[in-house]
């Protein structure tokens, strides 16, 4: 019995070995299905999507650093001030790369400040900032200008005499048009200015009304006596590869003023010289027109503007901005005319002028109206 149990156990150990092998042979021959490589695929791509502690640590760097750049959206061949600052870091102690265009411009420890100037409208200006920190870690962060230049003209809806040459001027209170028109930029041309973003500012405070897509003109009233017309738009391509921002700091603000011109009776007013404060008469007839220079314009029928005409002090009724002096006793003598404008709805628009008018004697006497 012990004999047989034996030999079973010899014959077993014997064979065991051709066994395994006959398994490990099957196994290793058997193919792997598409599922299990896709799935090996999947694995060993979330493997390699998983950063590293160090890759992690440098892009916080990098996301945490805060850039600075004066002024924020600068124009076309403006100077710009750039300031980085890093609350993981201490960048005082770490050595500080600038790239522009890919050519280093500035390296050195502790460089946190760089000045450069603007490319032209249009132009791309890469700049690359590298740091490796006094530890020893490593980033970079990339700032991307691409300008369009931008100019801005702005017109006073203020009231100038036909032939004047000069620009209407902004008074107080008087409506104001801004417009901003882009420079060509690749194929765009300044036809072409309704294709971008416009944000408007006025004395600092965007007017979300005014702003928007192809909104490249402004209107808004003028300050009151004293004050101050500021206006800033920046531009900006829908996808913000082209951004750029301009400022007029201060518009100038006029007062209006009356001029006096001779309203001759065929040739009409002669606006090419106008009266002086003294003016003496030999004509037996005489018009005078006035011309209330950079009162806002009148847009109805109604008068806006009050006119106040006074002789020697005392009130003339004479509601338009003409008067006509007539001598009939030929006596020599001396009157003093006063006009006064006021505007109705533009209280603080106002005006005045005297002239001294001096009769000739056996032509003329104090007028009448």
């Amino acid at each position: 019995m012990r004999s047989a149990r034996f030999i079973t156990l010899f014959i077993f150990a014997l064979l065991s070995p051709f066994f395994v092998l006959a398994q490990t042979t099957t196994t290793a021959e058997q193919p792997q299905s598409d599922l299990e490589i896709q799935l090996n695929q999947l694995m060993n791509e979330r493997n390699g999507l998983i950063p590293t502690p160090e890759a992690i640590r440098s892009n916080a760097l990098r996301d945490n650093l805060k850039v600075t750049t004066i002024p924020k959206n600068p124009a076309p061949g403006e100077s710009v001030r750039v300031t980085i600052e890093s609350f993981l870091s201490d960048l005082n102690k770490a050595t500080i790369s600038w790239s522009l265009n890919g050519n280093v411009v500035e390296r050195g420890a502790g460089k946190t400040t760089f000045s450069f100037k603007n490319g032209a409208s249009g132009q791309t200006t890469r700049l690359v900032i590298s740091i490796t920190t006094n530890e020893g870690e490593r980033f970079t962060k990339e700032i991307v200008m691409n300008p369009v230049g931008v100019t801005i003209l702005w017109e006073a809806d203020t009231y100038t005499p036909p032939f004047y040459k000069g620009k209407a001027l902004m008074a107080p209170q008087a409506r104001i048009r801004a417009i901003a028109i882009p420079d060509n930029v690749g194929t765009r041309n300044a036809l072409d200015a309704g294709n971008l973003v416009y944000v408007w500012k006025k004395d600092g405070s965007a007017i979300p009304e005014a702003s928007g897509y192809g909104k490249n003109s402004f209107s808004f009233l003028g300050p009151k006596p004293y004050g101050k017309a500021s206006v800033s738009v920046q531009v900006s391509s829908v996808n913000d590869t082209l951004k750029s921002e301009l400022r007029l700091d201060e518009i100038p603000l006029n007062n209006p003023f009356i001029l006096f011109y001779e309203d001759h009776p065929l040739l009409g007013a002669w606006y090419n010289r106008s009266l002086g404060s003294d003016l003496t008469l030999a004509k037996k007839e005489f018009s005078i027109s006035a011309e209330p220079y950079f009162f806002s314009n009148e847009t109805s029928e109604i008068s806006t503007i009050s006119y106040n005409w006074s002789l020697n002090g005392k009130t003339v009724t004479n509601p338009g901005r003409g008067i006509t002096l007539r001598n009939e006793t030929g006596e020599q003598g001396d009157s003093a005319i006063t006009l006064a404008m006021r505007g109705l709805k533009q209280t603080f628009q106002s005006a005045s002028r005297p002239i001294m008018v001096h009769f000739m004697s056996e032509e003329s006497s104090s007028p009448t109206f």
